[in-house]
């Protein structure tokens, strides 16, 4: 009887290197289609926050959503939270407030807060849905019970200053399709990110400092002015292409970025979207995500198992022969 071939190196090596191709490439289409997936979902999010903001605006004169204002002031947010009424005189939420601006949208249109949750890629983030301190619905609040864990969105600062109001600055229904109106949350400064070290002409890599860490430092969904949501490869996607997380370094749009963060816009096309985040994420790894270790560690522990066949079945041969 005519007896089977044992399995030759030749033959092990062919399944190494095709496995070696294979799990790699594998783990990264998973990845990939999930990251897809999420920015669907952001788009999706932003787009119906764009229809309640118009709501809202319609029975406001087509202003965005703000609370109490003091010009000049710097914005803030998280404060007030347990205010009944964000315009009243006691307890309010301090003037300025980016976060109780946008709660206002909670408020008055019944959104779900499902839709200021980013399915976000980085596990250390933790996002979680308000459920307004265990109430059926936000009425007697005026911010996000915990900003940090609450909203994954970063919105245009609707507190200007005199000087940005002067040049044109405003937020409302005519505001235009290049202006940014909200995006994946501002990165900030924090654990090696930094929205001010990049300038429009840096390289993608530079760029990746500056990206939300919402999606894999790969970009964010940024919503404008039009209603339209789409994906940004890098922060320098408003108007003139300015820099979305900061504050224009000119008052007309020609120096598109500067090192400060938390002011006033400059100019009427000037996105400055806040808040900033405060989460101690994971440090800043360009190159470096969840699917490639997993899919190296994948790898080698099918190496080892073929390693295993193959010696097994080198003593079964060796045995036959004798």
């Amino acid at each position: 009887m005519r007896r089977r071939p044992a399995l030759t190196i030749t033959d092990l090596i062919i399944i190494l290197v095709i496995v070696a191709v294979l799990i790699p490439a594998l783990a990264a289409a998973i990845h990939n289609s999930r990251e897809v997936a999420n920015r669907l979902k952001c788009g999706s999010n932003l787009r119906e926050i764009a229809t309640a903001i118009q709501l809202y605006g319609n029975g406001n004169k087509g202003k965005f959503p703000r609370t109490c204002y003091t010009p000049g002031s710097l914005p803030v947010w998280g404060t007030g939270i347990n205010a009944f009424n964000p315009f009243s005189n006691a307890n309010r939420p301090q003037d300025n407030d980016i976060t109780a601006a946008y709660f206002l949208l909670l408020r008055s249109q019944q959104l779900n807060p499902e839709l200021f949750i980013c399915p976000v890629q980085n596990p250390s983030l933790h996002p979680i849905a308000d459920n307004f301190g265990g109430a059926r619905n936000p009425d007697n609040r005026s911010n996000f019970s915990d900003f940090r864990k609450n909203l994954s969105y970063s919105f245009a600062n609707p507190y200007p200053d005199k000087a940005a109001m002067a040049l044109g600055y405003h937020l409302d229904a005519t505001t235009g399709s290049e202006f940014a109106i909200a995006a994946d949350l501002n990165p900030g400064t924090r654990n090696n990110y930094d929205v001010t070290f990049p300038t429009e002409k840096s390289s993608p890599a530079d760029m990746q400092r500056a990206n939300s860490q919402n999606h894999s430092w790969q970009g964010q969904v940024v919503l404008y002015g039009d209603g339209h949501a789409e994906f940004q490869p890098n922060p320098f996607c408003g108007q003139k292409r300015d820099n979305i997380y900061t504050v224009s370094g000119s008052n007309d749009g020609t120096i598109t970025t500067s090192k400060t963060i938390i002011s006033s816009p400059r100019w009427s096309g000037d996105s400055v979207l806040l808040p900033v985040s405060e989460t101690d994420s994971d440090p800043f790894r360009p190159e470096t995500s969840s699917w490639y270790w997993m899919s190296g560690i994948a790898g080698a522990v099918v190496i080892v198992l073929l390693l295993g066949v193959w010696v097994t079945l080198r003593k079964k041969a060796a045995r036959v022969r004798a």
